[in-house]
């Protein structure tokens, strides 16, 4: 019962960081964020990647790590 807790707690937070990288983060860049969004299904990354063009296209330079093909086709 105990693992099973600390997973459930993991992963509500690596979520929680990864919701928060993508809504309200003012760095497209950050290193956890982008980590998170690298690894995810590619419905998850594409998502994630048009929020963060949506909210940052204009003031980054590069796509984030992982964004690379989203960012082009957007």
């Amino acid at each position: 019962m105990g693992l099973i807790r600390l997973l459930l707690i993991v992963v509500v937070l690596v979520g929680g960081y990864w919701a928060f990288y993508v809504y309200v983060s003012g760095e497209p860049y950050d290193e956890i964020g982008t980590a998170i969004n690298s690894k995810l299904p590619a419905d998850a990354r594409a998502f994630a990647c048009a929020e963060l063009k949506r909210r940052h296209g204009a003031t980054a330079a590069k796509p984030p790590a992982g964004c690379e093909p989203y960012w082009t086709a957007l």
